[in-house]
């Protein structure tokens, strides 16, 4: 996941799952539940910031 200009909570947030290799550049493995419950906050605390996702998907 990337996230710029967001609140600072947002990144302390994805933190508890992921691991930020770089500012506002996270990554890690979390279940399908995990992602979705993520993707939901990230869309409530976003605000003008950007942020796109990226996952593994079992297809072409």
């Amino acid at each position: 996941m990337v996230v710029a200009a967001c609140p600072t909570g947002l990144r302390g947030d994805l933190t508890r799952w992921l691991l930020e290799i770089s500012p506002g550049v996270l990554v890690g493995k979390v279940s399908k539940r995990v992602r979705d419950l993520m993707w939901a906050r990230v869309i409530d605390m976003v605000r003008t910031g950007r942020a796109i996702m990226v996952h593994h998907a079992d297809n072409e």
